[in-house]
């Protein structure tokens, strides 16, 4: 299923300053690139599709709609970038739940250990792996090995 279905990338976008949105999105195009790499599709990126500066023009519900169809019906994993708190993620984390799509947390090691992530987050019985990383580098490091992983036992 993995090689069949991108994994669905999300992370906060909305609320963070001009200058880490940017720095954001960067990230999340990186681990677009490793899925791709590792599975042979590219990872899914909301903002790409929903971005709410550049796709100002759909409506709350037409984004809600359609996040929703994408990851109850097009995704393989839900993989979450915890790099801020994010309203949006939680919703995706419970229709992933739904839908009995796995879901990865990839955080900050030391927002993980300062219990700056979200209790209920990480209880959502969707929640499979949390993967904790102290850079950037490291995080694309652990991911690829964890995606590795899933692949050879599937």
């Amino acid at each position: 299923m993995l090689k069949e279905k991108p994994i669905y990338i999300c992370g906060p976008l909305t609320e963070l300053p001009n200058e880490k949105q940017g720095q954001a999105k960067v990230f999340y195009e990186k681990i677009s690139e490793l899925c791709q790499d590792v599975t042979g599709l590219r990872g899914f990126l909301p903002h790409e599709h929903y971005d709410p500066v550049k796709h100002a023009n759909f409506t709350p519900s037409a984004v809600d709609a359609a996040e929703r169809n994408q990851v109850s019906e097009k995704t393989s994993i839900l993989l979450v970038v915890a790099i801020a708190p994010s309203w949006g993620g939680g919703i995706e984390v419970e229709i992933a739940n739904r839908n009995n799509i796995p879901v990865i947390i990839l955080c900050e090691k030391e927002k993980l250990e300062n219990r700056k992530i979200s209790r209920l987050l990480r209880g959502n019985p969707a929640v499979k792996v949390i993967i904790p990383y102290d850079t950037e580098e490291d995080a694309l490091k652990k991911l690829r090995a964890e995606l590795t992983t899933i692949l050879e036992k599937t």
